[in-house]
């Protein structure tokens, strides 16, 4: 195996030198002494910065494995989630790429992170979302051999909590009442169908037939080899009819009369509610949970609803759904119900028990007076 490259002093030049690809680079003339080691080391590192390696050299750094992650992220991975591996990836090389890639550890992740914590400008899932990210970009590193190891394997990465509730009906009218005519539709469209912001923003035309949407491609088609299919009511049919003849392939589409990207709704929810002052934890997601949520108070049946929403076991329905918000009066009635029987009313055990006396009642009055102490 290649050792990384180190500095040296070519004595008949009067040079300190790096060899770097096969070719020697002059960094500092002078004496071969421990202070002009240590400006060509300096040298070397402001040199390493402004030249690309190959991914796979010895002396390769964080950021030149990252570059070539980034190619195959997008050859290889859906738009969307090559645009997230993007977003985490260009933010990771700006804070550790200067980093030898064998020499990376999750403390450099840690020092990446941390203060965007301390800041408050990342919460839980963005904090998991952009450790997943630095661990992918390695282990594609070791899986294709460009690594002999993964520097951060096993780093922990606590999976965040999940979001336990549902929008509230007046959350969701707040945030509709005060968004534009593009946000407006497609934010019925979440809250009447209970489907994921992807399927509603990646829907085209060629999906839509009369009363539903048919979606070849979905989250769980690999798994199930089934299309995912919506159902529609009046009002989401009358949207999609008035949508028809918008000129392009898909059915919803923002100002710019182009398909709404994962992180243009994102912004778009966050700014009304940032104006309207509502819960930090609103977003475009909640309206499935709560469409998921009115489902189960409704009475509709576990496995009707883990169909409807594109589940492909009752698992999420019992463990999300039927736990979310504070609407669930459908369980607070049944608790009643089954507990009803068991006690007895006020009625039915005769007049309120009086409180029962003390045994030495006190008698009112003065206290009675002891001898007087000499």
């Amino acid at each position: 195996m290649a050792r990384p490259a180190k500095v040296w002093h070519r004595s008949d030049i009067g040079w300190w030198m790096i060899t770097l690809g096969g070719e020697k680079t002059r960094l500092v003339q002078g004496p071969n002494d421990d202070h002009h080691r240590q400006l060509a080391e300096e040298k070397y590192i402001e040199l390493r910065k402004m030249r690309r390696t190959s991914p796979e050299a010895v002396g390769s750094r964080t950021a030149d494995v990252i570059e070539a992650f980034l190619h195959h992220s997008r050859v290889h991975f859906a738009a969307d989630t090559h645009r997230l591996n993007k977003y985490y990836c260009q933010l990771f090389a700006e804070a550790c790429g200067q980093v030898l890639a064998r020499e990376l550890k999750p403390y450099h992740i840690d020092r990446w992170i941390d203060p965007k914590v301390e800041a408050k400008d990342w919460g839980e899932t963005t904090v998991y979302n952009a450790r997943k990210a630095a661990g992918r970009v390695f282990s594609w590193a070791a899986e294709r051999k460009l690594l002999p190891e993964n520097p951060i394997v096993g780093m922990k990465n606590p999976k965040p909590r999940p979001r336990q509730r549902a929008i509230s009906d007046t959350e969701f009218w707040k945030l509709h009442e005060n968004a534009g005519g593009p946000l407006k539709d497609l934010l019925v469209a979440l809250y009447l169908t209970g489907a994921r912001p992807k399927e509603v923003r990646e829907l085209r035309w060629d999906q839509v037939q009369e009363d539903r949407w048919v979606l070849m491609e979905n989250k769980t088609g690999k798994k199930t080899g089934k299309p995912r299919v919506i159902y529609l009511t009046g009002p989401l049919k009358e949207i999609t009819n008035r949508l028809r003849g918008n000129g392009h392939t898909h059915v919803f589409l923002n100002t710019e009369k182009q398909p709404w990207t994962m992180n243009a709704l994102r912004l778009q929810v966050w700014r009304i509610k940032k104006k309207l002052g509502l819960a930090d934890d609103v977003c475009a997601y909640l309206c499935r949970h709560g469409f998921g949520t009115r489902a189960i108070i409704s009475g509709v049946d576990g496995q009707t609803l883990a169909e409807l929403m594109g589940h492909t076991s009752q698992e999420m329905i019992s463990k999300v759904y039927v736990h979310l918000a504070d609407q669930h009066q459908h369980l607070k009635d049944a608790v009643n119900k089954i507990n009803g029987a068991s006690m007895p009313s006020q009625a039915a055990e005769g007049s309120t028990r009086k409180r029962a006396k003390p045994v030495n009642p006190k008698r009112p009055g003065p206290k009675p007076q002891g001898p007087n102490k000499p």
